[in-house]
């Protein structure tokens, strides 16, 4: 029996949105990395919210959570599933972690992921997972939300994102308060831990907003 099995959480009180990629990356130790954060989670009694997928890092770490009984959520854009989550031809390969909520585009997908969570965690991915980090940090900074935002830095995959940060703080293009929305760690522990001990900075701009796709229901603290 897989150590995930172990653990068998029923009715999660707090969600977690993990932003990450669609592809394993080079090293194996990124699938083992997401692994080891879906065991954490379970153990905590964490459900999942998730770009959907069935590959990657977005595979394994739903794949992780589905199969140790903890609750699994994943927003997919329709044409997206033919990509994320392809059927092989004559076979049926399309599989499905948990409850499926097919949406119609990539903003509805994100706001949809923001509602439904208490906080986001991004893993190693491209272009895609940039966008949603960066896009859910702005958010923040805009007081939409006052949720952790939390990188697990695997293998020092962000060490350039931090250090452009910091380079964008000092050139006075991030103002200071809001380099501090995003905190990183680099076990699956230590990004739990640091989760769970955030403390939002104060936005100077204390937006107000009633967009209902994007305020949160609960914040996480």
């Amino acid at each position: 029996m897989p150590e995930s099995q172990h653990t068998t959480p029923s009715n999660p009180t707090k969600f977690i949105t993990v932003f990450c990629g669609a592809s394993p990356g080079r090293d194996p130790e990124y699938v083992e990395m997401a692994q080891e954060l879906g065991r954490e989670m379970l153990k905590r009694n964490y459900g999942l919210v998730y770009g959907g997928g069935s590959y990657g890092l977005m595979g394994a770490i739903a794949r992780t959570i589905h199969e140790g009984g903890g609750k699994v959520i994943g927003v997919i854009p329709d044409a997206l599933k033919k990509i994320e989550r392809p059927e092989l031809e004559g076979t049926n390969n399309d599989e499905v972690f948990g409850e499926e909520i097919v949406v119609k585009d990539m903003h509805t997908r994100k706001a949809l992921m923001n509602k439904l969570t208490n906080a986001f965690i991004t893993l190693p991915g491209g272009y895609g997972t940039m966008e949603e980090l960066l896009e859910i940090t702005t958010w923040s900074q805009l007081s939409i939300h006052s949720k952790p935002v939390i990188l697990f830095n695997m293998k020092g995959y962000f060490e350039h994102l931090l250090k452009f940060i910091e380079h964008s703080v000092e050139e006075k293009f991030v103002v200071d308060w809001s380099a501090n929305v995003i905190v990183a760690g680099s076990t699956a522990v230590e990004v739990l831990d640091k989760l769970e001990s955030y403390v939002p900075p104060k936005s100077r701009f204390e937006l107000k907003w009633s967009d209902v796709d994007t305020t949160p229901k609960e914040d996480f603290v």
